[in-house]
Order: C-alpha cells, then sequence, then structure tokens
C-alpha cells in the first residue's frame, strides 16, 4: 500500500480478468436498460474557467441488484485492503462502533464527463454515516486523456490504471473531483462506502469471505 496523507493507493489490487468481467456485466444490463441511473448537465463555465461547455455523461449501476456474487467477489479485494489499511489507521474501528460496506456502484463516464465539483462523500446528511471510500479503476486511461481523481488539500491526482484501489477518508479533509476526460476511451470504476454500523455488528464487507 503506498500512503499519501490518509490516501491509500493498492496498485494492481484488482485482477484484470475481474475488472473486465465487471465491464463486461455493466455493458451487458446497460444495453438492457436495467437500474442504470443516467446524469448529464452543463456546468463547465462554473467549474473550469476558461475550458468552455462541458456535459457529465455519467451511467451508473448498482451491481449487488442484478449480480450480487460478483459485487461479493470484488469487495472480497476491497476487504483486503480495508483490513491492511486499518493496520495503519486502527482508529477506524478501535473503541469505535464498526464499519461496513455493501454497496457497489459501477460507473462509466464517457469523453467530457466526470463529476468536475469539488465535493467529499459525507456531506450530504443522508451520508453522514459515511466513514471511508473506496474506488476501483476497470481501465486503463492514458495520462493525456485526463480522467485523474484529484485531491485538493493534497494536490495530489491518481490516474487512472486498471485494477488500483484507491481508499480515503469521506469527511471534508479529503475534496476531490474527477478529472476532465478527453478521446475515445471511456472510463470505468466501481466504487463503495465504509459506513458506520449499529455497535452490535462487526465491520465487514458484503464479500464471499
Amino acid at each position: 500500500m503506498e500512503l499519501i496523507d490518509h490516501i491509500g493507493v493498492f496498485h494492481n489490487h484488482v485482477p484484470a480478468d475481474l475488472c473486465r468481467d465487471l465491464i463486461e456485466s455493466f455493458e451487458l444490463w446497460s444495453q438492457k436498460k436495467y437500474e442504470i441511473h443516467k446524469y448529464s448537465f452543463n456546468d463547465g463555465g462554473k467549474q473550469f474557467k476558461g475550458e468552455g461547455s462541458m456535459q457529465r455523461k455519467d451511467s451508473q449501476l448498482f451491481l449487488e441488484t442484478v449480480d450480487l456474487p460478483l459485487s461479493m467477489k470484488l469487495n472480497g479485494y476491497i476487504g483486503q485492503c480495508f483490513e491492511e489499511y486499518v493496520g495503519v489507521y486502527n482508529g477506524l474501528t478501535q473503541d469505535n462502533d464498526p464499519v461496513s460496506s455493501w454497496t457497489t456502484k459501477v460507473q462509466k463516464t464517457e469523453a467530457g464527463g466526470g463529476y468536475h465539483k469539488w465535493h467529499c462523500e459525507d456531506g450530504v446528511f443522508m451520508y453522514r454515516d459515511r466513514v471511508l471510500t473506496w474506488m476501483v479503476y476497470l481501465n486503463d486511461i492514458k495520462p493525456e486523456q485526463g480522467g485523474a481523481t484529484e485531491f485538493l488539500y493534497q494536490k495530489k491526482a491518481i490516474h487512472p490504471s486498471e485494477g488500483t484501489v484507491v481508499l480515503w477518508p469521506a469527511a471534508y479533509t479529503h475534496m476531490h473531483r474527477g478529472g476532465f476526460l478527453v478521446g475515445d476511451t471511456p472510463k470505468y470504476i466501481a466504487t463503495g462506502w465504509f459506513l458506520r454500523e449499529p455497535g452490535n455488528v462487526t465491520s465487514k464487507v458484503l464479500s464471499e469471505a
């Protein structure tokens, strides 16, 4: 694990064949138009001054609603990363209510798309239980195509590399955004959150383990 100001980066942790399976599953269900959530808005003038107009063109699928075994398989790898991360930052679980991850969201971003607004993952009341964010890059994106995950206060950009897992705190200390994506290659990620749970459950992920 590479640590950058509480950002944990696990290079090439998820196998390439699993990344491809996740993309193929997303495209399959996208063609069936099942549980796909599409977003498009024009906010380029507010978020990237001088860059001109940009459209957000993201498609999102909550994987556990259509392919629970595949979601559990991925979360097995996320659980490995979580255990290593907590080995460094044991305050996440020590003497606190446990945290658990249950949701896997697969997202496809086309050229010109992405969420370019600086934001944190627990900034809305309904998401107040989010403690830790995880993300997996499912395909490689060439550096000249952009699409990096940019962290505001850390002044760090992490470029998409197939199978790389990134964990970071959900709080305001780790404001972030998706960089502008260009070219013909869409960006695929899987993402989710570790949530604070009542004290009568143990820390876990929805996995095969």
